[in-house]
């Protein structure tokens, strides 16, 4: 380009600058809204996929009803294709903070290599009492305080665990889990409040409830390829599982068998020693009740001799007693036999001497030697009976003595009486220890052997990522912003593209003039058209650039902060997509560049003479409304101007209302996007599938002990059906589709948890024998409608030729209903009800009934509506960010197609309003004048873009394709009046903007004449 038409060009760049930065800013919004929304997904999944590598998240989990040991861990190492499994534990348990309250929380075990978690604030544990929390459920605050295992657990559950009390000393995020879903169980109200970890050794138990591998080979998150990649590890895993498992059930067994062989063993000794012991003690007890007899017999002679001995004592004594009264009374006598021979003597004495005295004396001493013989015997007498006295006070003494003896003898048998009942009563607790401990031994022998008997063959479950729920949200929230960037940025492009022409159109048309002085001065087609080349041109690719750098670094960011809400998966990585880059910038030029020729060309084609002269005026034609006499006649004089200024310039009038109709279209795009996502939870789980929960068995029905499941059932359901659930694939013609097929037990009672209806609410009967019921995007997916002939097929080939009867309403996943009868003529054997469906009584907690099905024997899982629906409502919500930034787009792209065009019609039209001005026109008269037509244009405009959205919202909702998920298609009221009233909105903003350059005009304008 030669330097004079360049500096041209940049002074005309330099004095349009409003009309550049709208084509600029245009492309930019464009550009930045494609490569934006298109990098997103991408940067999320690079995000997510460096994340998830660089915390190792398992490829595969294995689990098995007879759980796994080292040897186990070891044989899956040695398996081709594994770089690493490793054993883990898990438990569902109650736990008690310090405040005391209960809450229900998973413990995982650390692994060294797999599903590492990432603390955010804290450390990790190093002693076998200490955890790493979850960041959703805790708080730094929480950061060394005790979380304690409670007493209310069972007494499995709390001896899986090491210690009792764990402190906290991290909060962190796992890879395991990646959004805010933490699963249910079987504990409190069915509902986990988060997850810890803690070292293995912090638990107390042999036995891996899980085991995690990594697979050798490496593909990117969600590619095809990883997905065919777990497909055939599949094929090699599930066997080798099933041969683990079963391996390790036959050790069980014969560990068991040994054991209660071993223990029957230990019983009998044990018993027999008890035996020996027993009848020893026996004997003692025995020998000691004749020892007791002995000594009462002896106890009771001694106090017969006693008695005895007293007894001679007490004859003795009255013996002695009746002696020494005798004797005092001889002394008594003999006291007076000498009181008498005294006085004898002194008779004597008085008398003469002779033969008769001497007679007398002789006869009288005779007396008196016998009185003193006498005396000398009583004498000896009373001597002796002293003695007996004495005597018999010895004896008493010895006797009291022996009494002593008695006594204490006595005391000492009835200690041994008592220390003998002691001991049979002691003997008697033994004999009944040892039979209630026999007793109880043989019970749990005979328990061990009936849960051997008992013991089933292992199943086994090979999961994948896709089955983590956190992994497979997200590749589901990831595909909605992969759908909507497929669609949205070709209309922003195409808005671009007319505003593009509008802009050239008017900028070609004002030089004229210009044009043909260049042509005159003898400038080549080539040169003129490569200044307005440059001018759009550069535009666009300053436009393009900047787009391109912005969207790619505002969209996954704003999008990523909203997805946080819900994941945690680190920091969003910028990806600058050069290819998407120059598609952004061919695009970006063809929309710029290519209009712009399109509009020179025919300019160009004209002679000088012809440009240098403006336009002839067109001529004059009457508009619709004049005639109209009843409206045109009553219109005030401006606003018949303005009617004709509308009307007349009918490119002007196109280029305003389809570009301000484009833009209330997208505004109206992107809430009806809001409504039709935010209605599908209610409608699925409130309006289509109304039962609270639904069961899904071990066994089939009738092949279980369902008595515990009856039980709670009677207490808490209002009431529950038996429903045959299986994965099959549905054929019609060459299109196939993966659903699930429900058959209820009893057809008449299905409406009470399924409300089978079309889109038009009108009910749909349950299918009768040879028909089936699909889910209306199912049928829409594979071609199918009703009358119909369709093939459904499962893994087991049972295949179905069925008619379709009705297509129903759906939002979530893929259905198929039938019959049982269908079934039992096609297939020759009734299904097997392996699931329930359950609704609860009113006043009772779905989540606490939950709980308490998980806990019935046999009953595999349980899933709450009331969750799941949480579940989608969660996903969905996070598209109102991304919504809400679509609205912003949408609304900055109003704003710049309204600035741009009233831009150009207040420039094209400086004379007409200088003209006004010199009228005599107020300020505000001469701002109604200009912008009255841009209102009305607004309102044409809206009300074109209400039809034009309708349809784009259609096409749009039709393009963002989720597998699982089917879409509430509508646009609610409200947003039809929020589109109208951003619109105005918009367009009053631009009109006070646009005040300042109508104040700008300067009245000799309407002076100035080419002539």
């Amino acid at each position: 380009m030669k330097s004079t038409i360049l500096k041209t060009t940049l002074r005309e760049i330099r004095e349009s600058l409003g009309r550049y930065m709208a084509i600029l800013a245009i492309v930019a919004l464009g550009v930045g809204f494609f490569t934006g929304l298109k990098v997103t997904k991408p940067a999320m999944l690079k995000a997510g996929g460096e994340y998830l590598e660089k915390n190792n998240l398992y490829d595969l989990r294995l689990l098995s009803t007879v759980g796994f040991d080292e040897q186990d861990v070891k044989e899956l190492n040695s398996r081709e294709g594994v770089e690493i499994a490793e054993g883990a534990v898990y438990v569902d348990f109650l736990a008690q903070d310090e405040s005391g309250a209960e809450t229900v929380l998973r413990a995982h075990s650390l692994l060294w290599v797999q599903n590492h978690v990432v603390v955010k604030e804290g450390r990790m544990p190093t002693a076998p009492d200490e955890c790493v929390v979850d960041s959703l459920s805790f708080t730094r605050k929480d950061i060394g305080t005790t979380i304690r295992v409670s007493e209310n657990n069972e007494e499995d559950t709390i001896d899986m665990f090491a210690g009792r009390e764990y402190k906290i000393v991290g909060i962190c995020d796992a890879s395991y889990y990646i959004n805010y879903e933490r699963g249910s169980t079987a504990l409190g109200n069915g509902k986990l409040k988060g997850y810890i970890y803690i070292p293995e050794d912090g638990f107390d138990t042999d036995t891996y409830t899980e085991v995690f591998i990594r697979l050798t080979d490496k593909f990117p998150l969600y590619s095809q390829e990883y997905k065919d990649y777990i497909d055939e590890a599949m094929d090699w895993a599930e066997p080798l599982c099933e041969d683990v498992a079963q391996a390790r059930y036959e050790r069980l067994k014969e560990d068991a068998e040994w054991q209660i062989a071993d223990g029957e063993r230990e019983l009998e000794k044990r018993v027999s020693e008890a035996d020996e012991k027993l009848a020893d003690a026996k004997d003692e007890l025995l020998d000691g009740e004749k020892e007791i007899e002995d000594a009462k017999k002896e106890i009771a002679d001694g106090w017969q001799e006693i008695a005895d001995a007293r007894a001679e004592i007490g004859e003795n004594r009255q013996k002695v007693t009746d002696s020494l009264s005798e004797l005092e009374d001889g002394k008594a006598e003999i006291a007076d036999g000498l009181e008498l021979l005294e006085e004898k003597r002194i008779e004597a004495s008085d008398m003469e001497d002779g033969d008769e005295k001497d007679a007398y004396e002789t006869g009288l001493n005779l007396k008196e030697a016998q009185v003193k013989g006498k005396k000398a015997q009583v004498e000896a007498g009373l001597a002796q009976a002293n003695m007996g006295s004495r005597q018999l006070e010895a004896a008493e003494n010895k006797i009291a003595r022996e009494e002593k003896k008695l006594e204490d003898a006595e005391k000492e048998l009835e200690d041994a009486e008592k220390e003998l009942a002691d001991g049979w009563e002691e003997y008697e607790e033994n004999r009944q220890k040892l039979a209630d401990e026999t007793a109880d031994a043989r019970k749990e022998l005979e328990d061990a052997r009936e849960k051997l008997a008992d013991l089933k063959e292992p199943e086994t479950y090979v999961l994948g990522r896709d089955k983590n729920i956190g992994y497979a949200c997200f590749e589901s929230d990831s595909d909605i912003v992969e759908g909507i960037s497929n669609v949205f940025p070709i209309f922003f492009f195409l808005v671009a593209a007319l505003v593009c022409i509008t802009t050239m159109t008017r900028m070609v048309e004002e030089q004229r003039t210009q044009i043909g002085i260049l042509k005159a001065l003898g400038y080549s087609e080539g040169t003129i058209m490569g200044k307005y080349l440059f001018y759009s041109g550069s535009a666009a690719v300053l436009g393009c650039g900047i787009g391109f750098l912005l969207g790619s670094y505002i969209f996954p960011v704003v999008i990523w902060s909203a997805y946080r809400i819900m994941y945690r998966l680190g920091d969003i990585r910028i990806i600058l997509d050069w290819k998407l880059g120059l598609i952004s910038l061919i695009v970006s030029i063809l929309c710029s560049m290519g209009t712009t020729i399109a509009t020179c060309r025919y300019e160009l084609t004209s002679v000088a003479a012809e440009l240098m002269r403006p336009k002839a005026p067109k001529s004059g034609k009457r508009i619709i409304l004049e005639r109209i006499p009843f409206l045109w006649n009553r219109m005030k004089f401006l606003r018949k101007v303005s009617a004709r200024n509308i009307f007349r310039y009918k490119q002007r009038f196109y280029m305003m209302v389809f570009g301000i109709g484009g833009c209330t279209a997208l505004l109206l795009t992107g809430f009806g996007i809001k409504d039709s996502i935010k209605s599908i939870t209610y409608n699925q789980f409130d309006e289509i599938q109304i039962n609270d929960m639904s069961v899904v068995f071990n066994d089939p029905w009738y092949e279980m002990d369902n008595s515990d499941f009856e039980e709670i059932m009677a207490e808490n359901a209002e009431r529950y059906t038996l429903v045959f659930e299986e994965s099959t694939d549905l054929t019609k013609g060459d299109k196939s589709k993966s659903l699930t097929l429900v058959i209820p037990e009893k057809a008449e009672d299905i409406s009470s948890f399924l409300n089978l209806h079309t889109t038009r609410d009108v009910p749909i009967a349950f299918p009768g024998k040879g028909e089936v019921v699909l889910t209306e995007k199912l049928a829409d997916k594979c071609g199918a409608g009703i009358g119909d002939m369709v093939t459904l097929q499962d893994d087991d080939m049972n295949t179905l030729e069925l008619k379709v009867s009705g297509i129903s309403e759906n939002y979530v996943y893929n259905y198929a209903y039938i019959s049982p009868e269908t079934w039992m003529e096609q297939i020759g054997s009734a299904p097997e009800y392996k699931s329930a469906y359950i609704n609860v009584k009113e006043e009772k907690d779905v989540h606490s009934v939950s709980a308490a099905v998980m806990n019935c024997d046999g009953v595999a899982s349980v899933t709450v509506n009331a969750d799941m629906k949480v579940r989608f409502s969660s996903m969905m919500k996070s598209l109102d960010y991304v919504v809400l930034l679509i609205i912003g787009c949408a609304g900055s792209l109003a704003f710049i197609v309204l600035y741009n065009l009233t831009n150009i019609n207040i420039t094209e039209r400086l004379r007409e309003i200088a003209t006004i001005k010199v009228l005599g026109f107020y300020r505000r008269e001469t701002a109604s004048y200009v912008f009255r037509e841009n209102l009305v244009l607004t309102g044409i405009g809206a009300g074109v873009g209400l039809i034009m959205g309708r349809y784009l919202h259609q096409f749009v909702m039709y393009n963002i394709d989720i597998d699982m998920i089917a879409f509430d298609v509508h646009i609610a009221p409200l947003s039809v009046l929020y589109s109208i009233v951003l619109t105005f909105v918009f367009a009053g903003i631009v009109d006070w903007a646009m005040n300042k350059k109508l104040d700008g005009i300067n009245m000799a304008e309407s002076m100035k004449s080419v002539e």
